[in-house]
């Protein structure tokens, strides 16, 4: 008895989807609780060495990594767009890449972190300076001092005025926020911060300015290491959710459709018993 044997192989299909997405959420669990442990204890060093830099730029009246006023038209800006290797990772890429778009000009440079990154942006004609495909979540702060002294160089260097990077921040396992971020210049705090540490008096020495130049370094090590990081981290989140939701949207559709392939079969099967009913009904005739 042939019954729905489109319904059949449809079910085995989304059956079998179902198992691979269960899997890769299994993965991305594992790998998010092993990237998270990093984050949670980078975060707070993280804050404080951006905490302390902003205390000695406000303090340093004449230093080259310290933005001053309104910046010119034809400003050209390094980007640091960090994307995904893969794919199956919900809306992580194409939520930092839209927040891009609405400041990269033409005339800017781009370091693309991920594949998907390079992809994208040649595909919207955009030239890419240098591609990282390498970074995973065994990034470590010697691969982030590396990184940095790369960047550093091409700032000192005047091949562009200033450098951004473009991460995603983990608030939490089901929310991300693409956050796009100043790294050199130094943007100087607002006034409201300043207020709050108006009761503290720190004493530098040597000046702010010179501190500040043979602290940079440190500085962008922190903060590459700590965003790229923390982008690791929501990508792994979000591929887990992703998945979540591939699996559970599966098992519903396994679901409804292995009810309408027992009720056809059910059908099949009394219109079977009544045929034969029928059929012995007239023989006896």
């Amino acid at each position: 008895m042939a019954v729905g044997t489109g319904l059949k192989k449809q079910i085995t299909s989304i059956n079998s989807t179902s198992k691979i997405t269960q899997a890769m959420k299994l993965v991305a669990t594992a790998k998010l609780k092993k990237v998270g442990k990093r984050i949670s204890n980078a975060k707070p060093y993280f804050a404080e060495v951006y905490t302390v830099f902003n205390d000695i730029i406000s303090k340093a009246d004449d230093s080259i990594y310290q933005k001053k006023g309104p910046t010119k038209a034809s400003i050209k800006t390094c980007w640091i767009i960090v994307n995904s290797n893969l794919g199956l990772c919900g809306g992580y890429n194409i939520n930092i890449n839209k927040l891009v778009l609405k400041e990269l000009r033409p005339n800017d440079c781009i370091i693309a972190i991920g594949s998907k990154a390079e992809s994208f942006y040649l595909h919207k004609g955009f030239k890419i300076m240098h591609t990282k495909k390498d970074i995973d979540i065994n990034f470590s702060y010697d691969d982030a001092r590396e990184f940095a002294q790369e960047i550093l160089s091409g700032f000192n260097s005047n091949t562009y005025d200033e450098i951004k990077i473009a991460y995603t921040k983990f608030i939490n396992n089901v929310t991300f926020e693409p956050t796009i971020l100043q790294l050199l210049p130094i943007v100087k705090a607002s006034s409201k911060e300043e207020t709050k540490h108006l009761h503290v008096i720190t004493e530098f020495e040597p000046d702010p300015a010179t501190i500040l130049e043979n602290a940079v370094p440190m500085y962008l090590n922190t903060i590459l290491f700590s965003t790229i990081v923390e982008s690791q981290v929501s990508e792994q989140a979000s591929r887990r959710v992703a998945m979540e939701n591939a699996t559970d949207n599966a098992n519903a559709m396994l679901e409804k459709l292995s009810l309408l392939y027992n009720r056809k079969r059910q059908a099949a099967i009394t219109q079977e018993i009544m045929e034969i009913v029928a059929g012995a009904g007239a023989q006896e005739n």
